[in-house]
């Protein structure tokens, strides 16, 4: 969903996508397609939103499995798998040895992102209340329960208690079972339950920064909660939309102007990379501080920026124009001042004074 969907416009719009598994998922997503098209031009916020970003929302990821769950099941013994008895959460595995495995859902998805130059996300699932972030994969011992840091974990932990913030009361911590407590309602993967071949660890490793939010203790409630949840869920939702806006975004150009396609950018010392659109454009969120920007692409010199920037509130520009190898000039900086973003992003206020440190 967006204002100008059938049009391109340069580094205007940054692009999110939602995904859902499962039915409160389903179903909030629902609600909230319906939310943003009813008061476009009626909301202040949800103009900015569909005016500065494309929304791709996807409510059903698994339609067999939503078909055959049934009321009241709320650990989804049923409907947690797809037709062919697939648990697609843990089918997200690029191994060669293992394409035979994957199915047709999990390949339409692995299109899908590979396809687009999406920026940020977040899937939904029930059968707790929390918001859990990367790595949900461990190379340590898969039988135990142990943090798994990302390079980006500063950025995805401030993700995570944004939206746990906003919502109704899951930063309270609310268990669902005696043995579980998540502290302000997140908590990393691995530091859960360890898992392998899962969507959120997939997109982020294809350049897109994912979430995983926990929606409910019981997978299929009663139809009559199903309103309960969207009004727990909605400011946390339309808040989280509006965190795209935020870090690093330029252009990577040839020597003549031309946009380089799927050039391989990384910032500092995160070795997690992304890559450019086909109109040359790149984005990256990233917590205020100063940066470094590498960028590498076939036939191209590498690159590597001066420092820079990043201002609380604010997108940092950055293009980046490539020299080719045979080319006798040297790659070339073109640095704008951190613009202020079309809206600035709406978060809770005890974020004024976040204590996360970056890199420099």
């Amino acid at each position: 969903m967006s204002r100008f969907i059938y049009e391109h416009f340069s580094l205007t719009h940054a692009v999110f996508v939602l995904f859902s598994s499962q039915v409160v998922g389903r179903e909030l997503l629902l609600h909230l397609i319906d939310y943003l098209v009813t008061n476009y031009r009626r909301n202040s916020t949800v103009t900015r939103i569909l005016q500065t970003s494309v929304v791709h929302i996807l409510p059903t990821i698994n339609p067999d499995g939503y078909a055959r769950a049934t009321l009241g099941d709320c650990n989804s013994v049923v409907g947690r798998y797809n037709r062919r008895m697939s648990d697609l959460n843990r089918n997200f595995n690029e191994n060669p040895a293992s394409a035979k495995k994957i199915e047709p859902e999990t390949r339409a998805i692995m299109n899908w992102i590979r396809s687009n130059t999406f920026v940020l996300s977040a899937s939904f699932h029930g059968g707790a209340v929390v918001v859990n972030y990367p790595f949900d994969y461990t190379r340590g011992n898969m039988d135990k329960m142990a943090y798994s840091k990302s390079p980006d974990d500063d950025v995805f932990v401030y993700l995570a208690l944004n939206y746990s913030r906003s919502h109704h009361d899951m930063h309270h911590s609310i268990n669902c079972s005696a043995n579980e407590y998540f502290k302000d309602g997140i908590t990393n993967g691995a530091a859960w339950y360890p898992l392998k071949g899962g969507m959120q660890d997939y997109n982020y490793y294809h350049g897109v920064m994912e979430i995983t939010v926990e929606l409910s203790c019981c997978k299929y409630p009663p139809a009559e909660t199903l309103q309960v949840y969207w009004e727990k869920n909605k400011r946390a939702l339309i808040n989280y939309l509006q965190l795209v806006h935020m870090g690093v975004k330029g252009l990577i150009m040839d020597e003549s102007g031309n946009p380089v396609f799927r050039a391989k950018l990384s910032i500092d010392d995160r070795y997690i990379t992304f890559r450019s659109s086909k109109f040359g454009e790149y984005w990256r969120l990233l917590l205020p501080g100063n940066y470094i920007l590498k960028v590498k692409a076939r036939g191209f010199r590498d690159y590597l920026s001066q420092p820079f920037r990043v201002i609380a509130g604010r997108v940092h520009r950055l293009d980046v124009v490539l020299t080719r190898r045979n080319s006798l000039t040297t790659n070339r900086r073109k640095s704008q001042k951190s613009t202020r973003p079309e809206f600035l992003v709406r978060v809770p206020s005890r974020f004024n004074r976040h204590q996360f440190t970056t890199g420099t």
